[in-house]
């Protein structure tokens, strides 16, 4: 029997190729807006731009880090919204 897998295992979610219709979102530059960000969960290392869902001074958003460059941070949003924007982002509805 193989031991079960653990948090290191996990890669990260896949982000679908952005749809023909999907929207842009507002991304802006990431700035130190909270002494401490939780990341709640995370888009696969192996492709890029990854993406963080994360959270911070009861918040959501979510963080863009390209391969070079500036990292980039959504709206900061109550948890429902930025769920939807997280879950419209990895199905490609949003870029």
């Amino acid at each position: 029997m193989n031991p079960p897998p653990s948090h290191f295992d996990y890669h990260g979610l896949h982000v679908a190729v952005p749809q023909e219709q999907a929207v842009r979102v507002r991304w802006a530059e990431s700035t130190k807006r909270a002494a401490r960000i939780r990341i709640k969960e995370h888009t696969c290392f192996c492709t890029h731009p990854t993406y963080e869902f994360c959270t911070a001074g009861g918040l959501w958003f979510v963080r863009r880090l390209p391969e070079e460059g500036t990292t980039m941070e959504s709206p900061w949003l109550p948890a429902d919204t930025a769920r939807a924007l997280w879950l419209r982002i990895v199905t490609g509805q949003a870029y």
